[in-house]
C-alpha cells in the first residue's frame, strides 16, 4: 500500500533514442525513499503533458546526463560540445520553467544545474577545457570510482546548500565538462571549486530551487551528509 503521507518527488530519466528506453541511476530514487519521499520516475513524454506531470508532484529532481543544446542560450555549437538529446532537452526545459512558475521545489544535479540556469535565462560553458580563461582548471571529469570525492568545493555561509550539507567545504565527485557561465537572473552562487568553477546555485525568490554540479546520488551511501540534499528537497516538498 502506498504511503500517501510521503511527498511525491519526480525524477527526470535519461532517454536512449536508439534503444527506445528511459533509465536512471538507482542512487536517485533510493535517496528519495531514504529521505522520506516517494519517487516518481519521469520517462520521455510529449512536452504537452508537462502540466499534467507537475500536477501530481510535490517536488522534482533534474538529473545528470548529456550536454544541453546551446540553441537554448542562443549560441552555435562549438567543437568541444558533446552529445545532445533534443527530445530530453525539450521536455526538461519546459518542465523546469513551469515548475519554477508554480514554485515547485527543485533539486538540479550536474546536467540539471546547467539546465536550470539555462531555462531561467543564464548561459553555460559548452566545454570548460577550451573555453575556461582563468588561471587554472581542475580535473572536472574524474578518473576514479563514481563515489569518490576528487576535488573540494567551498560553500556560501548561510546558504540552503551549506545548511543542508552541514559544511563550509567538502569533497565532491566530478563528471562534467560544462558549467555555468552567466548566472540566470534571480539566482545566487552558493558553491565554487578552488579554480572558480560554479558548483552550486539557488534561487533568491523561490521556496526551494537548488542546483549542484556534482553527483550526491553516487556518494550518499558513503558520505551521509549528501543525503541532506535529498532531505532538504523532501522537506520543502512537504511544506509546498
Amino acid at each position: 500500500m502506498i504511503d500517501m503521507l510521503r511527498p511525491t518527488i519526480g525524477i527526470s530519466c535519461d532517454y536512449d533514442k536508439e534503444k527506445q528506453n528511459s533509465k536512471i541511476h538507482r542512487g536517485y530514487y533510493e535517496a528519495v525513499v531514504e529521505a522520506g519521499g516517494l519517487p516518481i520516475l519521469i520517462p520521455n513524454i510529449a512536452v504537452n503533458h508537462t502540466r499534467e506531470i507537475l500536477a501530481v508532484l510535490d517536488g522534482i529532481i533534474f538529473t545528470g546526463g548529456p550536454d544541453v543544446e546551446p540553441a537554448y542560450f542562443k549560441e552555435p555549437a562549438i567543437p568541444g560540445l558533446g552529445y545532445i538529446n533534443p527530445i530530453r532537452d525539450e521536455l526538461e526545459i519546459s518542465l523546469c520553467r513551469q515548475a519554477m512558475e508554480e514554485d515547485i521545489p527543485i533539486l538540479a544535479i550536474c546536467r540539471g544545474i546547467q539546465l536550470l540556469n539555462i531555462a531561467m535565462g543564464g548561459t553555460i560553458y559548452q566545454d570548460l577545457a577550451s573555453q575556461w580563461s582563468q588561471d587554472f582548471l581542475l580535473k572536472h571529469s574524474q578518473s576514479a570510482p563514481d563515489w569518490y570525492g576528487s576535488h573540494q568545493v567551498n560553500l556560501l555561509k548561510g546558504s540552503k546548500l551549506a545548511k543542508m550539507l552541514g559544511a563550509s567545504r567538502l569533497w565532491v565527485n566530478s563528471f562534467h565538462h560544462q558549467a555555468i557561465k552567466d548566472l540566470a537572473p534571480g539566482f545566487k552562487i552558493t558553491a565554487r571549486s578552488d579554480d572558480g568553477v560554479v558548483e552550486g546555485i539557488e534561487s533568491t525568490s523561490h521556496n526551494f530551487a537548488v542546483g549542484i554540479q556534482w553527483h550526491p546520488e553516487k556518494m550518499w551511501e558513503r558520505d551521509g551528509r549528501m543525503l541532506g540534499l535529498f532531505k532538504g528537497l523532501v522537506s520543502a516538498a512537504t511544506k509546498n
